[in-house]
């Protein structure tokens, strides 16, 4: 008499609910939902387990193992971020040929600052300059030898370094809303 053999749908997919977080200082743990080629979703416990594998509450990159068990095998790794929280720029006054720009200090989970400024509000790659601010012991800059009585566009955000594989990342917040200013002769 033949027997009948199931056959199982391999693996296609492992997401999670959310790939990045704000920081707040509150432990985050993202959901893992698994999914076969036929879009059946596996079942936690029965088909898969997931660990952590660090405690993810300050700002960086987290990783997350999904160990395959039962009809399944083998292991799988994702991971999700967790970036330091944005700042806002404070005050912008014009200057002979620049400007300068302060900001909010972020203390918690932040380890610098980029700031931008361009000549267009939508901030392209080939007329925006960034300046990198290392540390946080102060919240201004001084930007000179621009063109005169230009307006210029300026946002801020705060990064936090981070160790990854493959060495050492910076994760950003989201840029702040910018501010405008029009240089002096």
């Amino acid at each position: 008499m033949p027997v009948c053999k199931k056959t199982i749908a391999a693996v296609k997919s492992i997401r999670l609910s959310k790939t990045s977080y704000t920081y707040n200082g509150k432990m985050r743990k993202p959901s893992v939902t698994v999914t076969d080629r036929d879009q059946k979703r596996l079942k936690e416990g029965a088909d898969y387990t997931v660990s952590y594998l660090a405690s993810s509450k300050n700002a960086g990159i987290y990783t997350i193992k999904v160990q395959f068990r039962g009809n399944y095998s083998g292991i799988e790794k994702t991971s999700f971020q967790i970036t330091p929280k944005g700042t806002a720029i404070a005050g912008v006054s014009a200057k002979k040929k620049g400007f300068t720009v302060k900001w909010k200090k972020q203390k918690k989970q932040t380890d610098g600052y980029e700031i931008a400024f361009s000549t267009s509000n939508k901030f392209p790659k080939k007329r925006t300059e960034i300046i990198n601010i290392k540390g946080n012991v102060k919240a201004s800059k001084t930007v000179s030898k621009l063109k005169a009585k230009k307006k210029y566009y300026i946002r801020i955000r705060t990064y936090k370094a981070v160790k990854a594989e493959g060495g050492q990342n910076k994760i950003y917040s989201g840029w702040s809303k910018p501010k405008t200013v029009k240089t002096k002769k």
